[in-house]
């Protein structure tokens, strides 16, 4: 069998920026366990990414069974943290916007350079 037209996926190692995302998404974490309301919001922007094309089914369903972990605080950090490949890009491409402040998100990334 020919290897035309096979596509390979390729895999993607974590970048500093990565990195960074992954630093922002703790924080963003622990705002959104102690001020629970604020998942309505997030699932209000994962809704209209959704319905705009700029999600796939696949991500969103992902990202839907996350924030469905709110109430099982380690379970939500686990699946949110998660270090794999899909996790890592679902990261960069994030539905959490408008949680952090810009000086939480400052101080965020100074603890993330900072160690």
């Amino acid at each position: 069998m020919s290897q035309r037209g096979v596509r390979k996926r390729s895999v993607s190692k974590p970048t500093a920026a990565d990195q960074h995302i992954l630093q922002l998404h703790k924080v963003m974490a622990e705002k959104l366990l102690a001020e629970s309301w604020r998942i309505a919001d997030v699932r209000q922007t994962l809704e209209q990414r959704y319905q705009a094309g700029q999600i796939r089914h696949s991500g969103y369903i992902h990202w839907h069974s996350i924030l469905d972990c709110i109430d099982d605080p380690a379970l939500f950090r686990r699946e949110l943290l998660d270090s794999g490949e899909r996790m890592t890009k679902l990261r960069r491409r994030t539905v959490l916007v408008g949680i952090l402040t810009e000086a939480e998100r400052s101080a965020a990334l100074q603890a993330a350079t900072a160690s």
